[in-house]
Order: C-alpha cells, then structure tokens, then sequence
C-alpha cells in the first residue's frame, strides 16, 4: 500500500522553463498531502539549492512535504537518504520524475515509479538499465488517477 510519494523538482513540478509551478502542481499536492507522506529529492545542476528553497517558500508548498532533499549530482544518494527517513519499505513509495534515467534506481530497489514523459526528455525511452516504470503520464494531473 503506498505511504509516501517522493517528486522530482524540474520539469516535474515546477515549469523550469517559466519559471513557474505547472498550472496543475497545487491541487495535485494539496490532494495528495491528505493520503499520503510526500517529499521533494532532486538535482540542483543550473541553479543554486538556496535559491531552489527560495522557490519552495515563495510558491507557499513548503508545507506539502516532510522532506525536501536537492544535491548538485548524486540523486541516487538523496532516494537512498529519502527512503531511509520515511522508513518504509520501497514498495510503499511511489517515486515521480520527468526522466526515466532518474527513475532507474528506485525501479531497482522497488519502488512504484510513475514517469511524467513531457518536455526535455520525453525522447528518452526505457531500457535494459533503466529498467521500465510502473506508469508513464504526460502530466501530473494524470497521476491522481493512479492514486
């Protein structure tokens, strides 16, 4: 039974390229915050982690999340850090990113995986080292049929 839901930042929930959160982020997590434990791990590669918590507080979506983890290039390590303080059991997590290379891990350990496939990098496609995701959305919104 899923417990948690872990997001990607970028091109997940937050619209890189305006500088925005995607029109459908709030209700997602405003419905999901009452089911389930939801947190924030992602890559801060082209701008700084202060300012990535800058944008959290900003957007008033702090408050969504029981941890809110960014590294500037060990992703693997930030799921491994979340999994292990939500203290479940990585079938009870639900891991959602906008790219299937990201997800490669948490398919591995057992996660759910759902894999937003839009912008960037909806060319990349599952293989034998990525492994393929439980579900494949081209938006977020999609994932509340999932749930």
């Amino acid at each position: 039974m899923i417990k948690a839901i872990i997001f990607d930042w970028g091109r997940t929930i937050y619209d890189k390229e305006n500088g925005k959160l995607f029109p459908e982020t709030q209700s997602v997590l405003e419905y999901c915050f009452k089911k389930y434990n939801l947190s924030i791990v992602s890559l801060a590669i082209d701008n700084g982690i202060e300012e990535r918590f800058g944008l959290i507080s900003r957007f008033g979506i702090g408050k969504y999340f029981k941890l809110i983890l960014f590294h500037v290039s060990d992703k693997e390590s930030l799921l491994r850090n979340a999994i292990g303080n939500l203290n479940l059991r990585p079938e009870d997590i639900i891991v959602i990113d906008d790219r299937i290379k990201r997800l490669s891990f948490p398919i591995k350990v057992g996660c759910k995986t759902i894999w937003v496939k839009k912008g960037k990098f909806s060319n990349e496609e599952p293989d034998s080292e990525t492994g393929k995701p439980d579900y494949i959305v081209e938006s977020l919104q999609e994932v509340l049929n999932i749930l």
